[in-house]
């Protein structure tokens, strides 16, 4: 057991550098279904996890590519606090059959959005970036991001993920930030405890197991280091397509999973 937890961290940790997503988009389902745990728990669980500094491998890695833009992290961050919180307050009155079809269709959302902005990706949107991004820097630019952060964190709170996976494609669709540069962005926000909030709501109800959690962290780390750098020799619309896929599938499984008895 202790050897599956350890290559199942790994394995996410990878798919945080790759994509620049949270990781408990995989991680959740993966403790509920690969170690029994229930819904709350695996939540709650996942909280933890994310909640130390496991993506700065992978951000750093970006930052050395120039696909970070600070301040927009900070704000993304910021948003992510807040909302966070206010997303575990909305689940944990859930019952766990509930909050498990919900997560699922949080998942084919999630799918959706990450296919919707590989179609978009090309030379064209290359083009304006620069020019969105010239443009529309300063306090207005800095409350959109804000408020786009607030809703994801909101998700991440209420399903226990990182955020970036819905992060990662608003960026682009709404701020016309390039695929690798949204992910390097997206990564600035999981070097902050942006679900301490959370995760406190989730602990007071003893839905947190503390032993998995740290069993679960080495390899998401080293991981993460790993999947950094593969990502700059990948096709980002095939990587975004590729697993946008599986999340719709992954997310199907886990709502019939729950409401078809």
């Amino acid at each position: 057991m202790i050897f599956m937890i350890l290559l199942l961290g790994l394995g996410v940790g990878v798919l945080v550098g790759l994509l620049g997503i949270g990781g408990g988009v995989v991680l959740v389902p993966a403790m509920v279904y690969l170690l029994h745990m229930d819904q709350h728990l695996a939540q709650g669980t996942s909280l933890f996890i994310l909640l130390p500094p496991i993506g700065v491998g992978a951000l750093r890695e970006y930052w050395k590519q120039g696909q970070v833009e600070l301040n927009a992290g900070i704000f993304c961050a910021l948003g992510m606090l807040f909302g966070a919180y206010a997303g575990s307050l909305m689940a944990l009155p859930m019952p766990s059959r509930n909050l498990r079809g919900l997560f699922g269709c949080f998942l084919m959302l999630a799918g959706f959005l990450l296919w919707k902005k590989a179609q978009l990706e090309g030379r064209a949107i290359g083009r304006v970036e620069g020019k969105a991004v010239a443009k529309a820097k300063g306090f207005g630019r800095g409350v959109g991001i804000f408020a786009t952060a607030c809703v994801c964190g909101v998700a991440s709170g209420m399903f226990g993920v990182g955020g970036g996976v819905l992060l990662v494609p608003l960026l682009g669709l709404l701020f016309a930030f390039s695929q690798h540069r949204a992910q390097g962005t997206s990564l600035v926000a999981l070097i902050f405890p942006t679900g301490a909030l959370a995760l406190m709501a989730y602990s007071k109800q003893g839905f947190v197991s503390w032993k998995t959690g740290l069993l679960l962290i080495p390899g998401i780390f080293l991981g993460g280091i790993a999947g950094g750098m593969l990502a700059k020799n990948i096709e980002p619309r095939r990587m975004r397509r590729v697993f946008a896929v599986i999340l719709v599938l992954l997310g199907a499984w886990q709502a019939l999973g729950a409401w078809w008895r």
